[in-house]
């Protein structure tokens, strides 16, 4: 039961900073999390995508040219 009270202080104290914060500030920190935040290809597939992309590119690079094709 004194996790369910620790929870709704803390919730309380959320949404007593939420209410005391000016809506330009709250506004510009979410505009400053949103560009520091990762591309969704690294949020969900971590760096094994960055890794296909890298070896995609670099494949493409070094293939031989075929004329006609």
């Amino acid at each position: 039961m004194n996790d369910g009270l620790e929870w709704l202080k803390w919730v309380a104290n959320r949404f007593a900073v939420y209410l005391t914060t000016p809506a330009e500030s709250r506004k510009e920190l979410r505009r400053q999390r949103k560009q520091i935040r990762e591309p969704w290809g690294v949020r969900w597939f971590g760096m094994l995508a960055v890794g296909i992309q890298l070896w995609w590119q670099d494949r493409r690079k070094n293939k031989p040219h075929v004329p006609g094709s």
